[in-house]
């Protein structure tokens, strides 16, 4: 498989190939090409797959549902009414999907951690050869990562997805995105009584995968796919490099005022800007800019890659949109005290040039359980 070109609008066409890279199990991809291709805007996005979703649900083709349902929840706002219910559309369909399509074997857990839960989905097998804690991201939910990972549970391992503070069900308890994740992680190792286990934390998920890692040594092999180190980066290199330097010069000197002005006159002429701020502060639960770039500012590994002293894994794709690539070489460079440190740059040659190797997606699966083997596995 490789990374496609259906629509010309970069953010559209990475979401087409999410559910893409999955194959049949996910969609039927005619369908969704020819729904998805012509759209040029949120209306269409969302009355294109809508439409899809509804037909695939009454044919019961649930896992197709879910991952129709996601693709329009995913560029609703917050303030929208149709957001929640499309959420629990999706939701039910996945788990119609792990019931009726996939015959999976899992048990759902909610794990009391602040004022509320932590979903968790746990795939068990028999004589496992160790525990995989996995989570997601930015605005990410545990469902649809399922068939993502499900290839580790086939080669042996039991796999713990949960979602964490400003994810899934987590955020429709107002738990909200946070920088320090070890406390959920470990809420979740103690939860089930771990005293070794790996952690795999996808996309924004490799910072908390790793960040967790450096505060929880319960957790002896960490995965970072992809690298994240930088969270105010991130989310200010979206904009064009003239706004992206004033937002982050008039931050670091505390500048409030130009912040907000700056991120609210953005939104005013880009649809897409004032979604990704929008989405930003619901899941942080801030009101501003400036409040939301506050909290992603401490998403940060620069000071504790010190405390990072187990087995590490460190994933990125060469044309990733959304992570800066020099995230991954700094990184790497500055992990020191680590039992191992293993990397990897995966090339458009080899099919996995996009975040989280979207297109590919395998290619970054099959690396990781060969590290697992060798590394997690391997020892006693």
């Amino acid at each position: 498989m490789a990374y496609e070109y259906i629509n010309p609008i970069p953010q559209f066409n990475f979401q087409i190939n999410r559910v893409l890279t999955y194959g049949n199990l996910a969609c039927n991809r005619q369908e969704v090409i020819d729904a998805a291709a012509p759209v040029r805007n949120f209306r269409e996005w969302n009355t294109a797959w809508l439409s899809i979703a509804e037909k695939a649900e009454k044919e019961q083709r649930w896992l197709h549902a879910a991952y129709y349902y996601r693709m329009v929840e995913f560029f609703l706002k917050s303030d929208s009414p149709q957001k929640a219910q499309v959420y629990k559309k999706c939701i039910e369909n996945f788990y119609k999907g792990f019931d009726k399509a996939l015959h999976l074997s899992y048990n759902r857990w909610q794990i009391p951690f602040a004022q509320g839960n932590l979903a968790c989905i746990e795939i068990p097998v028999p004589k496992a050869k160790g525990t995989v804690l996995i989570c997601g991201g930015y605005d990410s939910f545990i469902e649809e990562f399922v068939l993502q990972v499900s290839t580790l549970a086939s080669r042996g391992y039991r796999i713990i997805l949960f979602d964490g503070p400003g994810q899934g069900a987590c955020l429709r308890e107002k738990m909200y995105f946070r920088y320090d994740f070890e406390k959920p992680t470990t809420a979740v190792i103690d939860f089930f009584k771990l005293n070794r286990c790996a952690m795999i934390g996808i996309s924004w998920g490799g910072y908390f995968a790793l960040r967790s890692a450096a505060f929880e040594k319960r957790i002896v092999a960490a995965v970072a796919y992809d690298v994240m180190d930088n969270g105010l980066e991130v989310m200010t290199n979206v904009f064009p490099a003239p706004i992206c330097q004033l937002l982050r010069f008039a931050y670091r000197h505390q500048k409030e005022n130009i912040v907000n002005f700056v991120a609210n006159r953005i939104r005013k002429k880009s649809v897409l800007a004032d979604w990704a701020l929008t989405q930003g502060m619901y899941i942080t639960g801030t009101n501003t800019p400036y409040a939301f770039y506050q909290n992603l500012s401490k998403h940060s590994l620069e000071p504790i890659t010190a405390q990072l002293t187990q087995d590490v894994l460190l994933l990125a794709g060469e044309k990733d949109h959304y992570i800066p690539t020099n995230q991954f070489y700094r990184l790497r460079e500055s992990i020191h005290c680590a039992k191992s440190r293993t990397s990897y740059m995966f090339t458009k040659a080899q099919g996995g040039e996009q975040h989280c190797q979207i297109g590919n997606h395998m290619i970054a699966i099959h690396t990781i359980l060969d590290w697992l083997d060798g590394t997690f596995a391997a020892e006693p």
